[in-house]
């Protein structure tokens, strides 16, 4: 028996990659994990504090379509489509989540976060082109537990309680309930709209009317209100059985759809505009000036309620009693079960998940009453998964999978803008609609997986294997209504349906060496895939119809697959008797048909497009780092190089761009104006990132244990859209947390201080052309959208107790 070391030693974390419980050390997988440490250190709690602290990670969350974008080393899908899944595939105890809206989760009792970078094809269920999130839950253990925690922050007057208890009824089986409830009464973003006036015109009479409009009840994004529940049972029953049932609930609320500010306007030199047919140019818009918005990166945006006589004509737009907001609720029910069979393993999750939406948004970016939408969508996702792993004792062995889920997604919305009014409809729900949306999509994926596992030697390792998609997706989409003022711009009543089928074989191979214990290096060649799909949120556009047959707009609405293949390697290494740990990875991956969303500001049109290629290259360091010479400190640091860009995109021009900046290639009837992208760096993807964390703990005497935390994440500057906008570029920043502990050494209770972006740096995480702005695109008279984007949250500084038993 080896001596017990005379000094602390990095705790190796265990992650579930690659179908089992490995060592990050031994995983041939570039991997950032965040453990619960860290996360109840930080106080993260949600998938969008958790990408604060990971330079390559990127959570944007988006007012409508999926409601987000999530984004590692520059690749990502956009938010504003419904129908259009991540490619950073997220997983929750084993289950894959295809939309944004997941990020409404919440964070709560996780033992841990992996970020797993580059494509996961094979044990990932599907649609992992960029990445994972793998979100582990508790279970419960062979012991009590009971933990109950209160945190105030007190910037964004947040009330945060949780609580968690851990019974083992028997000795073979135990149940685990956590709770956790927020109210916020602020936010991070002001909103100083105040009191219009909404004019509408009658299509019917050409009457007009003065509609009176309040300020907001509610000045501050996001205001949350948030409720979860998770109840978990596990048992043992024989050495050979486990089952773990989990049941989730959770009830999310915020005060407005988006986290959005104006940034930059110049077309009208910092005053915000609007777009207007120009009189004295037939055919051409102009702008004129916005004099109800501010055009100021500062945390501060405007956004009107919808006036209440005409919100109480509508259910939909009346979600929230005439005011704007965001309610999500889901439940699920998750089941796994693992058995052992020498020599086979074999392990089953069945999943059953239902997610229900509304929200009220403001979308024309400024201080006037004038553009509105109400939305509401339902998500149901059944999915199971069985998987048999050999465990021969002769150098070959198998993984063999099945994977099936069915999908149904359900879509409508009513939008409300340019004084729509018309009094002789015959639904009274429609007067002040200016369009509204139905559309559906019925999914099926069918995959089977396998891989060869070939232990060379005891220290050389290859495998191999491929996984098999069958996917068919059943969609229709139609405007039933369209305000008589609007018929030249949205088309009404026509089906648009699509009965799309996609087939793909995704293969990888890794070779893998240990020459000791404490060292791995890898080499890997990996494919992954994304299907193609409808976007149920996109708009039936007459600009966009050819010879007056309103199918010729199919191709704006459907999307083909996703594609990637490339090369990735790396080294793992635990030195000086396993108090420092070294990863380097490096990476080549092209991607073929990214799929993107586009809207044409000026038109109100979506439009979604493939990329033709695009290409990532870099490499990243990550280091822990627990000195010998200082008891209790622990060090943490990552630097990430990345190169994404475009190798071939003929893509929209961005709201106003002149042939001169490059809108000047040749398009067909029915096309908006284009441009090639090709060498252009995608969005959201940093040329440097980075972080680095200093953790000390130490006993102070009686018994008492203090500890600090801080970490410092950096990125370089880098474009925040994906179309060329002179406009969209994001300096390079950095931000830094901290936070100050006091308890007993028993941690049985514990009292902290947290602080995140204590410097309270101002930075945009997103950007996006405003509605109703910019015009003449691809002509010399061409003016630019004024832009808005997604700011980080400000400095936050919050008080915790926690107590454990």
């Amino acid at each position: 028996m080896s001596a017990a070391p005379a000094h602390a030693q990095i705790e190796q974390v265990v992650v579930q990659a690659r179908g089992e419980q490995q060592e990050v050390r031994d995983i041939p997988v570039a991997i950032t994990a965040i453990g619960e440490e860290k996360i109840e250190r930080f106080a993260l709690k949600s998938l969008e504090d958790v990408a604060a602290v990971a330079p390559q990670l990127t959570i944007v969350r988006g007012g409508s379509g999926s409601g987000a974008s999530i984004s590692i080393r520059g690749i990502q899908s956009n938010s504003t489509s419904i129908g259009i899944e991540q490619s950073v595939a997220v997983i929750l105890d084993g289950v894959y989540y295809p939309q944004g809206r997941v990020i409404d989760e919440g964070l709560f009792d996780v033992s841990q976060v992996a970020v797993l970078k580059g494509p996961q094809a094979l044990y990932f269920g599907k649609n992992a082109t960029a990445g994972v999130l793998a979100i582990t839950t508790n279970d419960p253990g062979n012991e009590f537990e009971a933990m109950a925690r209160v945190g105030y922050e007190i910037e964004q007057q947040r009330l945060v309680a949780e609580s968690t208890i851990s019974v083992p009824l028997t000795d073979k089986f135990g149940i685990r309930l956590a709770l956790r409830g927020t109210k916020m009464w602020g936010g991070y973003i002001e909103n100083n709209a105040g009191p219009t006036n909404y004019v509408t015109t009658d299509a019917a009479t050409f009457q007009q009317t003065v509609h009176p409009n309040g300020a907001p009840t509610e000045n501050k994004f996001p205001a949350e209100e948030s409720f979860y529940a998770r109840l978990t049972m596990k048992g043992t029953p024989s050495d050979r059985f486990t089952y773990t049932i989990k049941g989730s609930f959770a009830d999310y609320r915020i005060s407005t759809t988006q986290g959005t500010e104006l940034f930059a306007c110049p077309t009208l030199n910092g005053q915000p505009h609007a777009s207007v047919a120009d009189p004295d140019n037939p055919g051409f818009n102009k702008p004129i000036p916005n004099t109800e918005a501010e055009c100021v990166p500062d945390w501060r945006g405007a956004q009107n309620p919808i006036p209440p006589d005409i919100a109480a004509t509508d259910p939909l737009l009346n979600w929230f009693g005439s005011q704007l907001g965001e309610e999500y609720r889901s439940y699920g029910v998750t089941g796994k079960f693992d058995m052992d069979f020498d020599p086979i393993d074999l392990s089953a999750i069945l999943n059953f998940h239902r997610q229900r939406t509304n929200w009220v948004g403001d979308f024309d970016g400024g201080g006037a009453t004038s553009t509105f939408a109400g939305e509401h969508n339902t998500f149901k996702n059944f999915s199971t998964e069985v998987r048999a792993v050999t465990k021969f004792d002769f150098p070959l062995n198998a993984v063999l999978g099945v994977y099936y889920q069915d999908t149904q997604r359900y879509f409508t919305q009513d939008v409300i803008f340019a004084g729509a009014d018309n009094s002789a409809v015959t639904d009274p729900t429609r007067q002040y609609v200016a369009y509204d949306k139905i559309s559906e999509t019925a999914g099926e994926t069918i995959s089977v997986y396998g891989e060869l596992i070939w232990d060379i030697t005891d220290q050389l390792q290859l495998t191999g294997g491929v996984r098999y998609l069958h996917e068919t997706k059943d969609s229709y989409f139609i405007q039933p209504y369209v305000n008589p003022f609007f018929t030249g711009i949205f088309y009404q009543g026509y089906t648009l349906e699509a009965d799309q089928s996609f087939n793909d074989a995704s293969p990888e191979a890794t070779l893998r060496w240990e020459p000791t214990d404490d060292l791995t290096l890898y080499a890997a060649y990996k494919e992954g895939f994304k299907s193609g799909g409808f976007s149920n949120s996109a708009i039936h556009s007459t600009i966009t119809i050819v010879n007056n047959d309103p199918s010729t707009s199919l191709p704006d609405f459907v999307f083909a697959p996703e594609h990637v293949k490339g090369f990735e390697g790396g080294i793992k290494a635990s030195l000086f008797d396993r108090t420092l740990s070294v990863e380097l990875e490096a990476y080549h991956y092209k991607f073929k048909d990214l799929q993107i969303d586009f809207f044409n500001s000026p038109t109100f049109a979506f439009i979604t497009e493939n990329a033709g290629g695009a290409k990532t290259d870099g490499a990243e360091l990550q280091f822990t780092w627990v000195p010998e010479q200082v008891t209790g400190l622990t060090l943490t640091g990552s630097l990430a190089y990345n190169i994404a860009k475009y190798t071939d995109f003929v893509a929209p021009c961005y709201a106003g761009q002149k042939p001169s900046q490059g809108c000047n290639l040749p398009i067909s009837a029915g096309e908006v104006p284009k441009q090639q992208l090709a060498g252009q760096t995608r969005a959201l993807a940093p040329r440097w990132a980075g972080s680095f964390g200093i953790d000390y703990e130490a006993p102070i005497g009686n018994g008492l244990l203090i500890g600090l935390s801080s970490n410092v994440k950096w990125k370089s500057k880098h474009r925040l859209g994906g179309f060329n906008n002179p406009y969209d570029e994001q300096k390079g920043y950095a931000t830094f947390d901290a936070a100050i502990r006091f308890g007993n050494e028993n941690r049985n209770w514990e009292f902290a201080v947290i602080g995140k972006n204590l410097t309270n740096k101002y930075a945009l995480l997103s950007a996006g052309d405003t509605p109703g702005t910019g015009g003449n695109t691809g002509t010399e008279r061409g003016f630019v959208a004024d832009r808005y984007g997604t700011p980080i949250v400000r400095r936050t500084v919050e008080l915790q107790f926690t107590w454990r038993y």
